[in-house]
């Protein structure tokens, strides 16, 4: 790690989110290391919540970090237990990795676009043709 990055991840605030290329981050210390996390979705439903959970069994498996529901802000979190880190220098390759991670699981929380009918396919339209008695 460069002495830029490792003199700026130092100045970080620690306990408290972190603004970090368009994401929210954070870092809670506690007696034998600290939690490392990301904010995914604020404010969640019922529904995003259990789609969730269902990509989570794959994503625990393939990832360090996992899903939390952070009660207190209503938030559900990626998030990964570093045993022995004390504050942002100890977690700079970790961070790394949950970043990466939170961009597949933005992709995957990411609303599904329902496809206009002007977009539907040559073969598409002419079975709708078909069925609308204008071929024969």
């Amino acid at each position: 790690m460069g002495e830029h990055i490792e003199q700026w991840l130092a100045s970080l605030p620690v306990g408290e989110p972190v603004a970090l290329d368009g994401e929210t981050v954070y870092l809670h210390p506690r007696h034998d290391g600290t939690e490392l996390g990301c904010y995914l979705l604020r404010n969640f439903n019922q529904a995003q919540l259990e789609d969730a959970a269902r990509a989570g069994f794959q994503s625990a498996r393939d990832y360090a970090a996992g899903l939390a529901v952070d009660e207190s802000a209503h938030a559900l979190v990626l998030n990964r237990w570093l045993p022995g880190a004390r504050d942002w220098t100890d977690v700079a390759a970790p961070l790394e990795e949950l970043l990466n991670q939170v961009g597949l699981w933005r992709a995957l929380l990411a609303p599904t676009r329902v496809r206009r009918d002007d977009s539907a396919t040559q073969e598409e339209q002419r079975v709708r043709a078909r069925f609308a008695g204008g071929l024969r």
